[in-house]
């Protein structure tokens, strides 16, 4: 019932349905391993915080490799990843899911965990009405989506392929004065503000602060990824913006 093999074959299948020429497109290739990886980082994750409850496993491993389903649909549709310009993938990604995932033999309440952890993990907001049941996979899952998107926005700038991850921030350099202003009143930054490399590092510098469980921090800083991106920003002005937002992540 609860079979991880079962659950890759169908997510394989679902996207093979979007190859074309028997290829994937460069953008929905990305995808597919970052869904892959987060997979792998929520298992971790959820192993190192002993979550050993009946189908944890399971459960981490299924809605990491499912939580970015709607993004192919998206990018087939629309030609771009910018849910503000075309869908929001959580919402679809559910849709799709319900829809057309094998869910033989799952119950309704894990069926209902699945479905809301993936619809949540992009909102910039959690809803507060959840159970607490459901809640830790929704955090679960929003932590490791972010740190792997740490993590390969790290690597692509180091090897100078940010860009083909980012083609939208190619435009323009520096900070846009209303993201930087947005997040000084709110603490969080909105993709229709970002503009440039520089702001979106900035709005991920203000994803550490939204991170939910201990192990997530460390990791991260361990890979030193939150000293990098104020490396990125320090010679734009915002040090004592820099300085709150480290000071929100050392708290977590």
């Amino acid at each position: 019932m609860f079979s991880t093999d079962n659950v890759k074959i169908w997510f394989d299948g679902f996207t093979d349905s979007f190859k074309k020429n028997g290829e994937l497109p460069q953008m929905l290739e990305l995808k597919r391993k970052h869904s892959i990886r987060v997979a792998n980082i929520c298992v971790a994750m959820a192993d190192s915080m002993e979550w050993e409850e009946y189908a944890d496993n399971w459960l981490a491993y299924t809605i990491g490799l499912l939580h970015d389903t709607g993004r192919f649909q998206q990018f087939t549709d629309y030609s771009t990843f910018f849910d503000g310009e075309s869908i929001d993938h959580g919402d679809l990604a559910k849709e799709i899911l319900q829809k057309q995932f094998c869910w033989d033999g799952i119950p309704d309440d894990i069926r209902r965990i699945v479905l809301t952890a993936v619809m949540c993990h992009n909102k910039k907001d959690v809803p507060t009405n959840m159970p607490l049941g459901t809640y830790r996979w929704v955090s679960l899952i929003r932590d490791a989506d972010k740190i792997d998107i740490f993590r390969m926005v790290q690597h692509r700038i180091k090897n100078g392929t940010i860009y083909e991850m980012l083609p939208e921030q190619k435009t323009q350099e520096g900070l846009s004065p209303k993201l930087v202003d947005e997040i000084r009143k709110t603490g969080k930054g909105s993709y229709s503000n970002a503009k440039s490399l520089q702001d979106y590092r900035l709005i991920q510098l203000t994803w550490g602060c939204d991170l939910n469980f201990p192990v997530s921090v460390i990791s991260l800083k361990e890979e030193q990824v939150f000293e990098r991106i104020c490396n990125d920003l320090k010679n734009y002005g915002i040090d004592d913006m820099l300085l709150k937002l480290m000071k929100k992540i050392d708290e977590i």
